[in-house]
């Protein structure tokens, strides 16, 4: 996790740790899509100054779950749709005691593609435009 702001504060170089959990219970046929459905849980970690102009740490934790279906065209292209539902507290200090936060959305809606390349190597695209909005880019070495 890079530095950043919280209310105007720097946030300092932190950690983040997170695991996911995938299922395909149904998987792409000829004419059929696939379905993936995924758990993750995940940790941020920071250190910022509060209000109070002590430095204190900044934590959250993140419960994801969500829906993906996906249907590959010419082997190479995968277009798909996403949601997800998520939770999770944030910890922090707001007028020298301790805060407990949360996420103004707790879903997300949006589409993506992958791209399959030659020597074994995908790239992925992303937008989640609805609920909290993100946009990511991957790439995929299969070993």
């Amino acid at each position: 996790m890079l530095g950043g702001q919280i209310d105007h504060r720097d946030i300092s170089a932190g950690a983040t740790v997170a695991g996911t959990l995938s299922w395909l219970p149904l998987y792409e046929g000829e004419t059929r899509p696939f379905v993936a459905v995924t758990a993750s849980l995940g940790l941020g970690l920071a250190r910022a100054p509060a209000d109070d102009e002590m430095t204190h740490s900044w934590w959250a934790f993140d419960l994801r779950g969500g829906v993906t279906v996906g249907k590959t065209l010419a082997g190479r292209w995968v277009p798909y749709v996403s949601a997800r539902a998520f939770g999770g507290p944030v910890f922090w200090q707001h007028g020298g005691s301790g805060v407990t936060g949360n996420d103004r959305y707790h879903v997300t809606l949006g589409a993506g593609l992958i791209v399959r390349l030659p020597l074994h190597v995908d790239v992925t695209a992303e937008a989640m435009p609805l609920g909290e909005q993100s946009a990511a880019l991957g790439v995929t070495l299969h070993l």
